[in-house]
């Protein structure tokens, strides 16, 4: 008998008699690819100053990662360029050529967990090896790159934040961001460049031209040929679009597609006055060869207010058209390149491409618009029915307003979290169309994202404008409200002063409305603010006030969120009781009842009763982890290193601090961190 085996296999067994099982008792492999960087096409062309300059910045020496930002107008080959200059120096950075796409809206963990998971399995890291949150897989990226050379391509980065998630560690790392939004800041946190695309010379886009459509027939016609080149003015994507044209017709002479670019008048006045607006003829030729529907779509996406991308669900209502054949239509603009794909059925327009859109809307442009902020308002109001049901504001100031709840609490605040910035814009939008009404009501139906998120900004930017509004309608109960949402975001920004300015003003309004429920809201916030600035007897006093005026206005939620907050500045004896009261009440809110939790953990913690303590707050982490409440995530793991501290576990209570402090920082709770920063200071 001839037994032999030829070739390459992970196992190998070979018998003759085999008696009994085989038991394969299997080492686990490292996963991974990290050559994952796209090869620029054969037809890239012209890029040698940008060249230069990421090879003179990213080979310098100094502290790494390097960071340089690619930075043009839409297609004009940013990712080429980054894919071009790694594979120009793959044996510079000998330990993997890694290449992850953003490119989805907001800096959420929606974007960057994922691409993580990505980067962390190319690296060799088995899936059950990376942690489920967003901070612990950037902190095991940050910890496996670290001193390692590699080269990274971050692909439509839309955000700093998204950006610094994915930051590898110290080293001599070269991340190569190509910008498909506003990430400058990044400068703030990493050693960074911007290289900017510049238009092609007219050579550079001769051979271009060339090479897409072939040089014979580009040479049989060369006036023709000049007068396309001059059209597009050195833009890159002109000069692709112009070349797919040529190559989907190649029985038609260039000459024929000169003239009709050359007879868009107004165009070309356009072209010659300024620069930027230069590709417009060509994506007139290509915005003509879309059917009806998909040149509606088209303009419904360029007059969508804001800079976030689109779902196509909008674009449907906004049109009001067939779902199906909308995203038919969208995936026809895709093919043509004049939109981008952000995520499943999300789109995006943008730079010159979104300019055109825009001026071929024309006097569509408000209706379209109106019909975009009618579906944003009527979704975020059904959501804030959905994750609020109790709050009760909405009812209270228009109770003829009816919102039906269709779906679920999970499906209202993802849709929420995708479109906040769509919405942030819809506000605006709605105040500068007069629609006052719809903006004070979206600003409302916001809050639910902005407090559980903690997007203070937002919270502040969308009250700012929704207080204005309710001003304007003289509706002084709205005014109130939305001018209280806004002094919390100025608390959440460690501005207690403004926010007490802003409650001032809140409580005036709502004199003016004669609403005792308002004016109780504003005496609770005013002594959250006091709680926050440790003047504890005159936070204790208003909050001892806003108790009262619950219980005379005897409404079983507010009574609960009184209690909560009086006891956070009572002695246990007195606190525990009124947190027992409260949980009760809002057994039904997850988000509240985690905040209750807290303040019991923190009372059992300052009474001795270490063990309850303990499990109680474990078990609300657990709760806050799942619901994404960052800074409850945040304040818990402060809360269990002082549990830590009272049982002598030192570096325990450090690494709940450091904890705290990643996602303070990562969600840009300035104040917090720094309060942490010092607590773990303290401790050395």
């Amino acid at each position: 008998m001839h037994n032999e085996f030829g070739g390459d296999a992970d196992n190998v067994i070979q018998g003759r008699d085999i008696y009994g099982g085989v038991h394969f008792h299997q080492a686990r492999g490292r996963l991974g690819g990290r050559c994952q960087v796209p090869p620029a096409p054969p037809h890239y062309t012209d890029n040698e100053r940008p060249l230069a300059e990421l090879d003179a910045w990213l080979s310098a020496a100094g502290e790494g990662p390097r960071v340089a930002i690619l930075r043009g107008p839409p297609g004009c080959g940013t990712t080429t360029l980054a894919g071009y200059w790694v594979h120009q120096h793959e044996a510079d950075y000998p330990e993997g050529h890694f290449f992850v796409r953003l490119g989805t809206g907001p800096d959420e963990a929606e974007q960057e967990r994922p691409a993580l998971a990505e980067l962390l399995l190319a690296a060799g890291h088995h899936p059950d090896e990376i942690p489920a949150s967003l901070e612990g897989r950037a902190a095991l990226w940050r910890s496996w790159s670290s001193g390692k050379r590699i080269a990274l391509v971050i692909d439509d980065a839309l955000t700093a934040g998204q950006v610094r998630a994915l930051l590898p560690g110290a080293g001599t790392s070269a991340v190569l961001v190509t910008e498909a939004g506003r990430v400058a800041s990044l400068r703030a946190w990493a050693s960074a460049t911007t290289v900017d695309i510049a238009p092609m010379a007219d050579d550079a886009a001769r051979l271009l031209l060339d090479r897409l459509v072939g040089a014979d027939r580009l040479a049989a016609e060369p006036d023709a040929v000049a007068e396309l080149i001059e059209l597009c003015a050195g833009s890159t994507v002109a000069l692709c679009v112009v070349g797919s044209l040529l190559t989907e017709f190649p029985d038609r002479p260039v000459a024929r597609l000169a003239r009709r670019l050359a007879r868009q008048e107004r165009t070309l006045h356009e072209l010659s006055r300024d620069e930027d607006l230069s590709v417009t003829v060509v994506f007139d030729a290509a915005y003509h060869r879309q059917s009806p529907l998909a040149q509606r779509c088209y303009q419904a996406l360029g007059v969508h207010p804001g800079s976030g991308d689109v779902s196509a669900d909008a674009v449907a209502v906004a049109l009001g058209a067939d779902a199906e054949d909308v995203e038919d239509a969208l995936q026809d603009l895709l093919r043509a390149r004049l939109i981008q794909e952000t995520g499943p059925e999300r789109y995006l327009s943008s730079g010159l491409i979104r300019r055109h859109a825009v001026a071929k809307a024309g006097e569509h442009g408000t209706g379209l618009r109106r019909h975009l902020l009618a579906y944003y308002w009527a979704r975020a109001l059904a959501a804030d029915a959905l994750l609020l049901p109790h709050r009760g504001w909405r009812q209270r100031i228009w109770p003829e307003l009816t919102v039906p709840e269709d779906g679920s609490a999970r499906q209202a605040r993802d849709w929420l979290e995708a479109e906040r910035i769509n919405l942030r814009e819809a506000v605006t939008l709605a105040y500068e169309l007069g629609e006052f009404t719809r903006a004070c009501q979206l600003c409302l139906a916001l809050w639910p994202l902005h407090d559980q998120g903690k997007y203070a900004h937002d919270m502040a930017a969308t009250n700012r404008i929704g207080e204005l509004a309710a001003v304007e309608l003289g509706d002084w109960l709205a005014a109130a409200v939305l001018t209280m949402q806004h002094g919390f975001a100025h608390r959440e920004l460690g501005d207690p002063e403004r926010a007490g300015q802003l409650f001032e003003t809140a409580l005036g309004y709502a004199e003016r409305a004669g609403s005792l429920e308002a004016q109780a809201s504003v005496v609770e916030s005013h002594g959250l603010v006091r709680l926050d600035q440790d003047l504890l007897p005159e936070a204790a006093d208003l909050l001892r006030r806003n108790l009262a005026l619950a219980e005379e206005l005897a409404v079983p939620r507010r009574l609960a969120l009184a209690r909560l907050h009086l006891a956070k500045v009572e002695p246990p004896e007195v606190a525990l009781p009124l947190l027992e009261l409260s949980r009760a009440e809002l057994a039904a809110e997850p988000y509240n009842l985690v905040k209750v939790d807290l303040w019991r953990g923190k009372q059992l913690l300052r009474a001795g009763r270490l063990a309850e303590a303990a499990e109680l707050l474990a078990e609300a982490a657990a709760t806050a982890n799942t619901g994404n409440w960052h800074a409850e995530r945040a304040q818990l793991c402060e809360a269990l290193a002082e549990l830590a501290l009272a049982r002598d576990e030192p570096e325990v209570a450090r690494s709940y601090l450091r904890d705290a402090l990643a996602i303070y920082r990562l969600r840009e709770f300035t104040h917090r961190g720094l309060a942490v920063q010092a607590r773990l200071d303290e401790l050395g």
